[in-house]
């Protein structure tokens, strides 16, 4: 299922990139090649799986948490949004994508964050 702001990655024949802006009763969709468009939903990570709500709410979270320079203070950050938001099941999915955001800075400053949450069965004791 296609949502609004979900990324195209091969618009027509010149294979750009583009957004879904428009969803038509038809079941066509409107395509928006503008960078700055693609940049609106998409500016850590590809968001398509995101209904336009979720990818809002990943962007700000993302946004106030990347004023920082200092990435282990923004990775505990994410921690501590992640832990927040899994305390309610509608936040699953922005959950999951801050996870794979989560992930790529860990590979960034080759650290964990300070805490984290773990189901039991998946520690290795």
């Amino acid at each position: 299922m296609a949502h609004i702001g979900d990324l195209v990655p091969k618009s027509g024949i010149y294979t750009e990139p583009g957004v879904i802006v428009e969803k038509k009763e038809d079941g066509t969709a409107v395509v928006d090649t503008e960078p700055l468009e693609i940049h609106k939903y998409h500016r850590y990570s590809n968001t398509t799986g995101l209904n336009q709500e979720e990818k809002m709410q990943f962007n700000a979270i993302l946004d106030e948490i990347y004023k920082t320079d200092n990435g282990v203070e923004r990775l505990n950050e994410i921690q501590q949004q992640i832990d927040r938001l899994r305390l309610e099941p509608q936040n699953k999915n922005i959950v999951r994508y801050l996870r794979n955001q989560q992930s790529i800075l860990i590979r960034e400053v080759k650290t964990l964050p300070r805490y984290y949450t773990q189901d039991t069965d998946r520690l290795n004791v």
